[in-house]
């Protein structure tokens, strides 16, 4: 995978496995999901319900956009107050997993007292792939607007790995 750096952008690892951070953030959502069905009527819902609720309540919903290319898929998204550093992405088999956490720390000062708030934001997009991926010729980029860029070269007949 090349690399190359300018001002207006920043590039963003594409692995074939997403990190601790990604997997905190489902423990965080199994723990939720189990509160919510402990809380639901035994007869209404469903583990798959509270697991997507949980999910939602924990992660920004993120719009995402993908276009088939003949030899690339492309898939564009639209964060806020994100880092290159705070996204992962990830293929692995036939999908494609983008996972972000972002926290900040605000501190205020009011006439008597001192103090701070802090909030986090994460997200979580998987979306099914049509061909399978060559990573090595595959690249994502942050562009200064926020809009996430990944290129996945396909893997085609006659190309190999």
């Amino acid at each position: 995978m090349g690399t190359s750096h300018s001002s207006k952008t920043s590039d963003i690892h594409i692995s074939n496995r997403l990190s601790e951070a990604f997997n905190q953030f489902q423990e965080q959502v199994r723990e939720r999901a189990y509160q919510l069905s402990l809380l639901r009527d035994p007869a209404q819902g469903s583990p798959m319900t509270d697991w997507l609720a949980a999910q939602a309540e924990l992660s920004e919903l993120v719009h995402l956009e993908v276009k088939e290319q003949k030899k690339n898929t492309v898939v564009e998204l639209t964060l806020r107050d994100f880092a290159p550093q705070e996204i992962e992405i990830e293929v692995a088999g036939n999908v494609l997993q983008i996972f972000g956490s972002h926290s900040e720390t605000t501190r205020q000062k009011k006439a008597d007292e001192a103090g701070s708030t802090s909030r986090t934001q994460s997200f979580f997009q998987s979306v099914p792939l049509n061909a399978p991926v060559d990573l090595d010729h595959s690249h994502a980029k942050l562009l200064k607007n926020g809009k996430l860029k990944v290129v996945l070269s396909k893997i085609t007949e006659g190309k190999t790995l």
